[in-house]
């Protein structure tokens, strides 16, 4: 039986529970990095993921808010009431929150990562930063940036950036332009979540490539354009809903040579993207942004020039233009680097393999700087054990709903006179030095979804 370290909670929403987008991308490499660390990663979200077949690819498991999915909150009436200008989504924090229980009935956490907005707020007010590092991870660029281009209403932004100043959070983003714009943050990069992208691949190369969805954020009317301009070949890489869009506007614009790949992971991505010359990333709406690291790894990647968000990345390994100019600067480019080795000599992949080396150390002394608080007198029920599963405690209880303060508090407070033992699916608690668990406990499927 494999053992952990430490537990982790990732939560995040069911809908970018998907291998497009950069929330998908970022669970996958986060839970591939900590396992290779010994630190055994949770995904907590707010309802049954739409694509069972990638979070299959990242963990057997999901937790989610109820074993019948009849029983959370729809989102319908909220999307009513704010059908022009989006605002914290109730009936989501409320789902999220029996996530959050429904997963500390079974497993105890040293960490929960808040990756979607609604979920800071949760993280702050349910009363247990004092045993779990909380952290808020800056996904969207309204967290980090007062003027931006979103969908939220002007106060939905700015009690975004407010929650993070909460004294339960510890702030998290994905690079140091971004650490700089805060007080106190970590800064707790994204690993590439493409392990295959940090080697050298050479075959031959074709056709320009543009990684995202199609919308308007991404402008994937103007990488069309860019193809029409050139007539060099279009390949792509976006959604399921973005395959037909780009399709359209492809046959649109009278553009033939054209590949398409939708929903894509793993060694079929891996190939697309080295199989093409030249990466066009047009977005203007970015926190980070991990395809255009994917892109600028491997070939010369072009984007527009004056884009705050590229100050995430090293300016010597991409290239800027213009919509007057974007035709030339992408031709030019395409004809001087007409093989991998072109590229690989300019030093952007050993730049980023360097980058990706130093990722756990950064992470880890997030960790490592966060002290539980640990003021247990002796008089807890779980001080009557010397060694015990956490589940098998928590069942013991014959509770309907586990109390947070009567329950968990207790637990918690006291753990510090315990050695913690995590599985892939239970936490043990022993005082006992030389206990180490035999095999996997056929209860601790009870809790989690099997996918």
């Amino acid at each position: 039986m494999r053992t952990y370290n430490k537990r982790i909670g990732f939560l995040m929403s069911s809908e970018y529970l998907k291998p497009t987008g950069g929330v998908g991308q970022f669970a996958k490499s986060l839970c591939n990095l900590m396992a290779a660390h010994n630190i055994k990663v949770d995904i907590i979200t707010d309802k049954e993921p739409h694509d069972m077949g990638f979070a299959k690819s990242i963990t057997p498991y999901v937790i989610t808010p109820n074993l019948n999915k009849k029983n959370n909150l729809t989102y319908s009436e909220h999307q009513k009431i704010f059908s022009h200008g989006d605002s914290f989504c109730y009936e989501r924090i409320a789902n999220f929150r029996n996530a959050i229980i429904r997963a500390m009935s079974s497993n105890m956490y040293d960490a929960l990562i808040c990756n979607t907005y609604e979920t800071v707020h949760l993280a702050a007010t349910i009363g247990m930063s004092k045993y779990i590092q909380m952290i808020g991870y800056t996904h969207l660029e309204s967290q980090i940036f007062k003027d931006t281009s979103n969908p939220f209403l002007e106060d939905v932004n700015e009690m975004m950036r407010v929650q993070l100043t909460h004294s339960s959070i510890t702030v998290g983003t994905q690079s140091k332009f971004n650490q700089l714009q805060f007080n106190n943050a970590y800064e707790l990069p994204i690993p590439l979540p493409e392990q295959e992208l940090l080697e050298e691949h050479h075959k031959p190369r074709e056709g320009v490539l543009f990684i995202g969805r199609y919308e308007p954020g991404k402008k994937p009317d103007v990488y069309v354009d860019l193809i029409r301009q050139t007539g060099l070949p279009a390949r792509v890489i976006t959604s399921d809903n973005g395959y037909e869009a780009f399709e359209k506007a492809f046959k649109k614009a009278g553009i033939t040579d054209y590949k398409i790949l939708s929903e894509v992971v793993g060694v079929e991505k891996v190939d697309f993207i080295t199989s093409c010359r030249v990466a066009f990333n047009p977005s203007v709406v970015e926190s980070y942004g991990i395809a255009f690291l994917e892109q600028l790894t491997q070939m010369p990647t072009v984007v527009f020039e004056n884009m705050r968000w590229t100050n995430n990345f090293n300016g010597k390994y991409f290239y800027t233009c213009n919509k007057k100019n974007m035709a030339t600067v992408v031709t030019d480019l395409y004809n001087k680097f007409d093989s991998a080795s072109s590229w690989y000599a300019i030093g952007a992949l050993e730049h980023t393999q360097q980058m990706h080396s130093t990722i756990f150390s950064k992470w880890n002394k997030c960790f490592s700087e966060f002290t539980p608080v640990y003021t247990g007198g002796n008089s807890a029920g779980i001080l009557d054990h010397t060694t015990i599963k956490y589940k098998d405690y928590i069942d013991s209880l014959e509770r309907t709903t586990v109390s947070l303060k009567d329950d968990l508090d207790s637990i918690y407070n006291n753990s510090g006179k315990f050695r913690k033992i995590y599985t892939d699916t239970d936490t043990y608690l022993t005082k006992d030095p030389s206990f180490e668990p035999s095999d996997e406990e056929a209860s601790g499927l009870g809790l989690f979804e099997g996918l």
